[in-house]
């Protein structure tokens, strides 16, 4: 059925539906691959934020050298639509687990894991011993976020801990400097950033190199701070994801404007009950949480001014009147910018892909719920 719409216009889909603009789309990925070409950087996007075969291949055609993935799962997907390098980005624990990351090593050309325990660490060697293979491993530092990740007064010692595991191979550091990134409110501060990140990495970089240790990788970055690294900041490579669809947490931060963002929800208005709301179709269902702290609601109409989806439940959504500048009608279609694209997107199957008013392909979402 979703196919049936290919040449039609966008206002013909039915809702709620996910769209996504291709030329910007492909605007946001040509342009971060740019300037982080100009900065000496290769690009290994975050594909969470996509999920999709197609705008995976979009990155990698433009020039990126793998994907960043969260988990097994996703990493499987890629590996299934023929990315020939990958790295899971976070710790992977369990028999199970071990089990999938060895099937998976035996057919990604390149497969490469994040360890910030031994624990971890200790697993992967024994199930990767047992088959004679080896992986190679990114020492996962924490950089100021406090979640996961090697305090990085205590890499080196880490990194020697490492060494006594023949199977892992250890080539780099990542890090996630969240707090630094989602801290900054202007341009200047995104700057600064930036480069804090590029030293805290490159200071812990190194040292381990400076104790003996191979370290080929140094990878970090995201969205707000994208584009923004400069030639020898400290990082090899970035791993920014919501980039290439944007959202309105980034137009918030500053880190991007509406004209950038790819992806919205298109919904119907389907009650107008009160002069202090509107309803609409999308709901949680359809929609994404709120993020802070500067972003509100759940959305905000594209196009039209004031128009906040301040509360979702099931199979609605709430449109503040009074605040709109003008009005609604039953029956009108609208699109709502997602607060966070990576966790909205992951509520739909798929994605309509659209050239200026008309549907030009339907993309199937193939790791929507790959979270294990």
């Amino acid at each position: 059925m979703a196919q049936a719409m290919i040449g039609r216009p966008i206002q013909d889909i039915d809702t709620p539906a996910l769209l996504v603009d291709y030329t910007i789309l492909e605007r946001n990925i040509q342009r971060l691959q740019k300037l982080s070409e100009d900065a000496r950087l290769a690009v290994r996007p975050h594909m969470k934020a996509h999920k999709t075969p197609q705008v995976a291949h979009i990155q990698l055609r433009a020039g990126a050298i793998g994907l960043t993935c969260a988990k097994i799962a996703e990493a499987e997907a890629m590996a299934d639509a023929g990315v020939d390098e990958l790295l899971i980005a976070n710790s992977i624990v369990g028999e199970t687990k071990m089990r999938r990351l060895v099937a998976l090593a035996k057919r990604v050309p390149r497969l490469l894991v994040a360890v910030e325990s031994l624990v971890s660490a200790a697993q992967i060697d024994a199930a990767f011993c047992a088959r004679g293979m080896t992986i190679d491993t990114v020492i996962e530092l924490d950089i100021g976020s406090h979640r996961a990740g090697v305090l990085p007064e205590s890499a080196v010692e880490f990194a020697r801990g490492l060494a006594e595991y023949g199977a892992l191979n250890t080539v780099g550091v990542m890090g996630y400097a969240g707090g630094l990134m989602y801290g900054a409110r202007t341009e200047e501060e995104r700057l600064e950033a930036a480069a804090e990140e590029g030293r805290r990495l490159g200071a812990v970089a190194a040292e381990l190199r400076a104790a003996g240790f191979r370290i080929d990788i140094i990878s970090g970055g995201g969205t707000p701070t994208a584009g923004r690294y400069r030639e020898g900041c400290g990082l090899t490579e970035v791993r920014c994801g919501t980039y290439c669809l944007n959202d309105h947490n980034q137009v918030d931060l500053g880190a991007c404007t509406v004209e950038d963002v790819a992806a919205t929800v298109l919904s119907t208005v389907v009650a107008v009950p009160a002069d202090d709301r509107i309803i609409i179709d999308a709901g949680t269902k359809s929609l994404d949480q709120a993020v802070g702290p500067l972003t509100e609601g759940y959305g905000w109409v594209k196009g039209h001014e004031g128009g906040n989806v301040h509360k979702i439940n099931d199979e609605h959504g709430y449109i503040d009147r009074k605040r709109l500048v003008g009005d609604l009608q039953i029956g009108q279609k609208v699109e709502i910018i997602p607060p966070r694209i990576c966790t909205c997107l992951n509520l739909y199957d798929g994605m309509y892909v659209f050239e200026g008013d008309r549907v030009v392909d339907v993309w199937r979402i193939t790791a929507r719920g790959a979270n294990q």
